[in-house]
């Protein structure tokens, strides 16, 4: 059997996507650690190639003739970016696994260094996954209660949040029985399924978990930011409500990926919240390297106040309901 040519698209298949998963972790991600761990595998993988002499294999390359060249097949667009990344952990592996089982003939300490890469790329993706899981964008979260969760259809205005901009979506459901609750969580996430925008259940772990949410937000007196991370994992995105710089700094130590900060104007949503205002938002903002999501009685007329102070986002929950939803939200993203 001729291995040569063998090797030689599989080569060139695993260089492409470690090139590929390294620009995402250094341009999208800004990711550093992720970044020195693929470059490490780059030069395994180079020092791998040195062995096989990639300019002797060249010759035996037959690009124009080669019969699945024309092929249609992996042509569909990938539905996310999580899936174009997984796509390319997928060629790396498979190839990694090909050049192990050639290089077994050809050379054997070059196939044991292959499958040391393989099980390499295993982890990585792995962590890459995690990462993935947990970056997102608070620009504009939007806050589902139950009592707008009842008045519309989750299947038609979950969509329409995402059309229109929303990059964040928290259920929250004080009254609603545990089952119900779930049930409206699971819609919820079916809905929202490859899309960039992540799922966020309110206080309570359990449900985020049982519905395969992204993530929880957590009040001050709900379980720690330590103990929902032991719950949901390293993947799950964790927020915390702050009212003070020194609850601030607590959730930052314990681990939180976010801050909630209000009410920063009264609220109709939350009649009992306590109003902290843009003085106390602006220095939480300037304390913590955490993103910062302004909340409470947040509307199209004060929304800027809140980014100006320093917040990486605001939730808006009845302005948006109360009314006409798709003309609401545009008014604050301005899209189209």
């Amino acid at each position: 059997m001729s291995w040569e040519r063998i090797a030689d698209v599989n080569l060139n298949r695993m260089s492409e996507s470690l090139k590929f998963l390294e620009d995402i972790a250094r341009f999208t991600l800004e990711h550093r650690a992720l970044v020195s761990h693929i470059r490490t595998l780059r030069r395994d993988f180079l020092e791998v190639k040195k062995t096989l002499s990639v300019p002797s294999l060249v010759k035996y390359r037959a690009s124009r003739t080669d019969i699945g060249r024309s092929s249609r097949f992996d042509v569909t667009a990938r539905a996310s970016a999580q899936a174009t990344i997984l796509a390319n952990f997928a060629r790396a592996k498979e190839a990694a696994r090909i050049l192990e089982e050639v290089c077994k003939s050809a050379d054997k300490q070059a196939g044991t260094r292959m499958k040391m890469i393989r099980f390499q790329l295993y982890d990585l993706e792995k962590t890459f996954i995690a990462h993935m899981q947990r970056t997102f964008n608070p620009r504009l979260y939007v806050i589902i209660d139950e009592r707008y969760a009842s008045r519309y259809r989750i299947e038609q205005i979950v969509p329409l949040l995402v059309r229109c901009g929303a990059t964040m979506i928290q259920l929250r459901a004080q009254e609603l029985p545990d089952r119900t609750f779930h049930r409206i969580g699971m819609r919820i996430s079916r809905t929202l399924k490859n899309t960039e925008v992540k799922f966020i259940i309110n206080n309570r772990a359990d449900i985020a978990l049982a519905c395969g949410a992204d993530g929880v937000h957590l009040g001050q007196r709900d379980i720690s930011v330590v103990k929902a991370r032991q719950i949901m994992g390293e993947h799950a995105i964790l927020g915390v409500s702050a009212h003070t710089l020194q609850q601030a700094r607590r959730a930052e130590k314990q681990g939180a990926d976010y801050l909630g900060v209000g009410a920063v104007f009264p609220t109709s949503t939350k009649t009992d919240a306590r109003v902290c205002g843009l003085s106390v938002l602006k220095a939480i903002c300037a304390a913590t390297r955490l993103p910062v999501v302004g909340i409470g009685g947040i509307t199209d007329k004060n929304c800027r106040k809140v980014l100006r102070a320093g917040a990486a986002g605001i939730a808006v929950c009845s302005f948006i309901f109360e009314g006409k939803v798709r003309k609401n939200i545009r008014s604050l993203t301005q899209k189209r």
